[in-house]
């Protein structure tokens, strides 16, 4: 068993396909690591464009990349990630991504730019930043981005050159050595099949009305943040800026809070997120208002 940890870059272009933007790979990196974490190989390949005609100001700014580079030393996709194919050969092997955002991408070029619906050289994926999450006990709300996680585990962001897929496939590497745990690993490995593209491709939404069958009416409340005791609610429930939003009174603090709670329906499951903020108005200020 080997890990590759990839990384891509990319710029976002139309595609008149589509008739929308897709974000067109530039580079592919990678490292491969035996199962002690030591590199045995690596991989890098610059990506000809050929969606898009111009590099987007902050693709060239963060990558140092040009347009006449990728020209005249990229490859077309297609070969490139032929490469990328032989290079991970017959291996049994495990893919990991900071985030799923790569896979995704790599997804929808290889759709876009081949027709083929499966990446059917993948055998075993896990989200390494969802792994970060779990070992350093973050909450997944939080998003943690490469670069501050790797400054959360100690490494000098210096010393890679990041936003180059490469360096950055190694500095997330370093990441998975510092928080890599045998006992746990395993939970987090997803075999590549079509239940785990089902769900790769599926479009997370917000619920917005509140008689929703997935709404479930015994978490709409709110208990306040200074007391712990159950707030009244004052107004009914209203759907704006992707929750459900009402006013609260805590008899216990004399607070006047608006609670929002966000019901998201994922795949398999519903995600539901929390947020409040102490109003400052007076009970008569308020009438009305909400």
């Amino acid at each position: 068993m080997v890990y590759i940890v990839m990384d891509l870059e990319w710029n976002s272009v139309y595609a008149m396909k589509i008739r929308g933007y897709i974000n067109e790979i530039i580079e592919i990196g990678a490292v491969m690591l035996d199962g002690q974490l030591r590199e045995l190989s690596h991989f890098s390949v610059l990506v000809r464009s050929r969606i898009g005609t111009r590099l987007q100001n902050h693709v060239r700014e963060m990558t140092h990349l040009s347009r006449e580079e990728l020209i005249m030393d990229g490859l077309p996709f297609s070969q490139a990630v032929g490469q990328f194919k032989s290079w991970i050969g017959g291996r049994d092997h495990v893919l990991l991504t900071w985030g799923d955002g790569d896979i995704r991408v790599l997804l929808s070029n290889t759709r876009y730019l081949t027709g083929s619906q499966r990446l059917d050289y993948l055998r075993n994926y896990v989200d390494l930043q969802q792994y970060f999450h779990h070992r350093k006990q973050f909450s997944r709300a939080q998003q943690v981005g490469l670069a501050a996680a790797g400054e959360t585990l100690g490494l000098n962001r210096s010393d890679y050159a990041l936003h180059r897929a490469l360096d950055d496939s190694r500095f997330a590497a370093e990441c998975f050595r510092r928080i890599y745990s045998e006992e746990d690993f395993g939970r987090f490995v997803r075999p590549c099949d079509p239940a785990f593209f089902a769900e790769l491709e599926y479009k997370p939404r917000v619920i917005s009305d509140i008689r929703h069958p997935l709404v479930d009416a015994a978490k709409l409340y709110y208990n306040c943040r200074a007391c712990g005791q159950p707030a009244r609610r004052m107004t009914d429930w209203r759907f704006a800026s992707r929750g459900f939003q009402a006013v609260f009174y805590c008899e216990r603090c004399g607070q006047y809070v608006k609670a929002m709670i966000c019901f998201k329906k994922l795949y398999n499951s519903i995600e539901i997120r929390r947020s409040a903020r102490v109003l400052q108005e007076t009970p008569a200020e308020l009438e009305g208002k909400y």
